[in-house]
C-alpha cells in the first residue's frame, strides 16, 4: 500500500489531486514511521484475512441460496447475512461481490448445458461444477452480471478449450453484453405506466418553466435558479433515504438488488471524490 497515494484526495478521473501531496507528506512526517508501519501492517493483515475468509463466506452464501424456503424467507435471510458479513469485517463492496457470486454459483450449480454430441447428464453436471469452481469471487460476480450469451461465451471457452478468462476480459464481455438489471417482480404494467405519466408531465412543466425563465434577465433569474437547485438537491437526498431505497429495492429480484447496490457503492465513491475537489463558498 502506497500511503501517500492512498491518503491523497482524488480528482474525478481518478488521478491524484497534486495540490494535496505536500500536505499528505507533511502529515506522514508528523505521524512518524512507527505509525505508518502499523497502519500498513493492519492493511496487509486485513486484506489477507478477507482473502482467506472469502472462500468460507462464499460457501455459506451458496448454501443459503441452495436452501429450500419461500422467496421472502430467503430474501430476508440473505439481507441478514449481508449485514452480518459487514459486521464481521468484510468491506461493503466485497460483500456485494460475495452475494452476487454466491447466488450465481448456487443458481448455476446443477444447471445442465447440452451441446452438440452426446454427453450424459452426469458428465454435463461435472463440467458445470468444474467450470464454476475454476473462478473466484470477483470473476463469478462479473459473470453473473452478463446475459446468457456472455455467460455461454465464458463457459464454452473453458469447457471446449480449457481457457480461464482474466478479470479484464470478463469485464469487457460484461460491458458489451450485460444482464438486464430491470428484473422487476410483482409490478403490473399499468402501475408502471401510471407512475411514468406524472413524471412526464412534471418533466414537461419543468421544460416549459425553463423556457419561460430564460426570457427573464439574469438578475431576475438568480433567485429562482437557486431555489430550483436546492429543490433538486432535496429531491436527491430524499431518493437516497434508507426507507425510500428499501421500497425501491423491494421491486427487484435479489440478484438485481445486488447489482443496484454495487452501482450505488461506486456512485458514493465518485461523489465523495468529487466533493473533496470542490471548494466551499463561505457566505
Amino acid at each position: 500500500m502506497n500511503i501517500t497515494k492512498t491518503l491523497t484526495p482524488k480528482n474525478e478521473n481518478g488521478s491524484l489531486d497534486q495540490r494535496f501531496i505536500s500536505y499528505v507528506q507533511s502529515l506522514i512526517e508528523h505521524c512518524g514511521q512507527e505509525c505508518i508501519d502499523t497502519l500498513h501492517q493492519f492493511h496487509k493483515e486485513t486484506e489477507e484475512s478477507e482473502r482467506k475468509a472469502g472462500g468460507a463466506a462464499l460457501h455459506m452464501i451458496v448454501k443459503l441460496y441452495s436452501l429450500k424456503m419461500e422467496d421472502w424467507e430467503k430474501k430476508r435471510l440473505a439481507k441478514s447475512l449481508r449485514e452480518a458479513l459487514q459486521e464481521i469485517g468484510f468491506k461493503p463492496s466485497k460483500v456485494t461481490k460475495l452475494m452476487g457470486a454466491g447466488k450465481f454459483k448456487a443458481d448455476q450449480w446443477n444447471r445442465l448445458h447440452h451441446c452438440i454430441g452426446y454427453k450424459s447428464d452426469q458428465q454435463l453436471k461435472e463440467e458445470q461444477h468444474d467450470f464454476l469452481n475454476k473462478y473466484g469471487v470477483a470473476a463469478l460476480y462479473e459473470i453473473s452480471r452478463m446475459n446468457d450469451v456472455g455467460q455461454a461465451k465464458v463457459r464454452n471457452a473453458y469447457v471446449d478449450n480449457g481457457n480461464i478468462m482474466s478479470k479484464h476480459a470478463l469485464e469487457e464481455i460484461r460491458q458489451e453484453i450485460p444482464a438486464i438489471v430491470d428484473e422487476r417482480r410483482g409490478r403490473r404494467q399499468s402501475s408502471i405506466q401510471g407512475s411514468t405519466k406524472p413524471l412526464s408531465q412534471e418533466a414537461d412543466t419543468s421544460i416549459n418553466l425553463n423556457a419561460y425563465e430564460s426570457l427573464k434577465s439574469a438578475e431576475d433569474n438568480s433567485e429562482p435558479l437557486q431555489l430550483s437547485a436546492q429543490k433538486s438537491v432535496s429531491e436527491f437526498l430524499y431518493s437516497v433515504e434508507p426507507d425510500y431505497l428499501d421500497k425501491l429495492l423491494n421491486q427487484y429480484t435479489p440478484h438485481a438488488q445486488d447489482q443496484i447496490l454495487s452501482m450505488l457503492s461506486e456512485a458514493v465513491t465518485k461523489l465523495a471524490s468529487y466533493l473533496a475537489t470542490r471548494q466551499f463558498v463561505n457566505i
